[in-house]
């Protein structure tokens, strides 16, 4: 009798395991694909001079309110959950903020060809030809804080979804895929094997 029901225990733990892996193993691709998205057309729609009235939502904070919409925060979560949300959502904002910015300076290294956008979704100089002592500098200067800033992104987009670090290699694919998609003509983006070729 005790060796049966050391045996059913020992299933049960295991079933629980097995499922708790299961939740585990889910990865939000398409809230993080839609996030990726809106953040990307926002940075890049700010030097193309098409943002909205400022009385219109950008982009960002539609997906922002569709990500915590306040019903399900009410029903789902404690009050500390929504507050951490809230400040993952405003520390997005400020990120994405931040990343536009640089990019407004890095667009003429984009259009040079000096800099291109990684298979990882990251920036890396890709060539030094035109610029002089000061505007290698600028650009290593550029390259650095934009990488150190979408490495937090990356990080905060993932926690406000509850997706484990262990994923946080997915999450900058989908990312690295947006920033190429939607770079223009004549910029530099990394294959998957590594090589590099203008759009």
């Amino acid at each position: 009798m005790l060796k049966k029901t050391a045996q059913v225990l020992t299933f049960l733990s295991l079933l629980s395991f097995v499922a708790c892996v299961t939740v585990n193993i889910y990865f939000p691709a398409a809230k993080v694909e839609r996030a990726a998205e809106d953040i990307v057309e926002d940075v890049y729609g700010a030097d193309k001079g098409q943002q909205e009235n400022s009385k219109d939502q950008s982009a960002v904070e539609i997906f922002l309110a569709l990500v915590t919409p306040q019903q399900a925060l009410a029903q789902s979560v404690s009050k500390a959950d929504v507050e951490s949300i809230k400040k993952s959502n405003s520390a997005i904002r400020g990120l994405k903020n931040t990343i536009t910015a640089n990019h407004k300076k890095l667009v003429p290294f984009y259009n040079a060809g000096n800099v291109g956008i990684t298979n990882d979704g990251y920036l890396k100089i890709i060539s030094k030809d035109g610029l002089d002592i000061k505007q290698t500098a600028e650009l290593r200067r550029l390259v650095s804080q934009d990488n150190d800033i979408r490495d937090q992104l990356y990080a905060e987009v993932a926690s406000s979804m509850n997706i484990p670090g262990s994923e946080l290699g997915k999450v900058k694919a989908i990312f690295a895929q947006e920033w190429q998609e939607g770079a223009p003509s004549g910029w530099f983006i990394q294959n998957r094997n590594g090589k590099w070729a203008k759009k």
